[in-house]
């Protein structure tokens, strides 16, 4: 039976039919990352020729204390990482720019290591899920959004990628010499699907408009465009929504602005 394999490897190589590579890294992630960011040149535990299984994209694998407003530079967060499956488990994240800098700096906790702009499991996990933990130190004020990219390993033959993105938190009220002034928001609380926004952009640019729930996650895109100087208004549907407290964010000339936006839909 052995040679019969053999010979059928060898037949298939004959054939120019590649095999995959089925190592695995039960003490971590290779030491040039498998995050997935632009930055790492896309490679994933599969791109790596780690695991088998075309990563597909997922949500809520990464999250992290970090309040809607954003991240106070300087200041310490909890980041977990929970990967689902019945198989081993393992993980490799990297908060970085999009040009693969590393933003901000990262102190390993129970069952994962650091290794340059990377944090990955020390060993698998076949606990189902499978959480760990670290500490990641936001970085200089005027940093601005930094995007956690992630690959993971459900099973031998299952991979994921995910990505979140957490704002810099702003000062509280808005100055003269902000580029955004003027911020409304109404009706406030929102007690339909339709609101309306204003504000006086100083500089034409682009522009972002989206909503967060109370985790910082993007729940909607409303705007994002190229905007002339001036005053600026216009409407926007929401989404179905549960009651509850959200945020607007606006993004504008490498200003980010965050307004409390509390929705009261039946």
């Amino acid at each position: 039976m052995k040679r019969k394999t053999l010979l059928s490897i060898a037949f298939l190589i004959a054939l120019g039919v590649s095999i995959p590579n089925l190592q695995s890294y039960p003490t971590g992630a290779p030491a040039d990352g498998r995050t997935g960011s632009p930055g790492d040149g896309g490679k994933t535990c599969y791109g790596g020729g780690c695991h088998f299984g075309v990563p597909s994209d997922a949500t809520g694998i990464i999250s992290s204390n970090v309040p809607a407003e954003g991240y106070t530079p300087g200041s310490s967060y909890t980041v977990t990482v929970t990967v689902d499956g019945a198989s081993k488990k393992g993980f490799c994240v990297s908060p970085q720019a999009i040009d693969g800098t590393q933003m901000g700096t990262l102190t390993a906790g129970a069952g994962n290591s650091v290794s340059g702009k990377y944090v990955t499991h020390t060993g698998f996990k076949t606990t189902n899920p499978a959480v760990w933990t670290f500490t990641w130190v936001a970085p200089a004020k005027g940093s601005g959004a930094v995007d956690f990219y992630g690959a993971f390993v459900n099973s031998t033959s299952t991979t994921r990628k995910s990505k979140i993105s957490i704002t810099e938190k702003v000062a509280a009220g808005i100055n003269e010499n902000a580029a955004l002034t003027s911020l409304s928001i109404y009706p406030n609380p929102a007690v339909s699907r339709v609101i309306n926004l204003g504000f006086d952009l100083k500089v034409a640019g682009n522009i972002r408009i989206s909503l967060l729930d109370m985790q910082g996650k993007e729940v909607s895109l409303l705007q994002q465009s190229f905007q002339n100087a001036g005053a600026f208004s216009n409407s926007y549907d929401l989404p179905s929504l549960n009651s509850g407290i959200y945020f607007i964010r606006i993004e504008a000339n490498d200003e980010v602005l965050n307004h409390k936006l509390l929705v009261q839909q039946n």
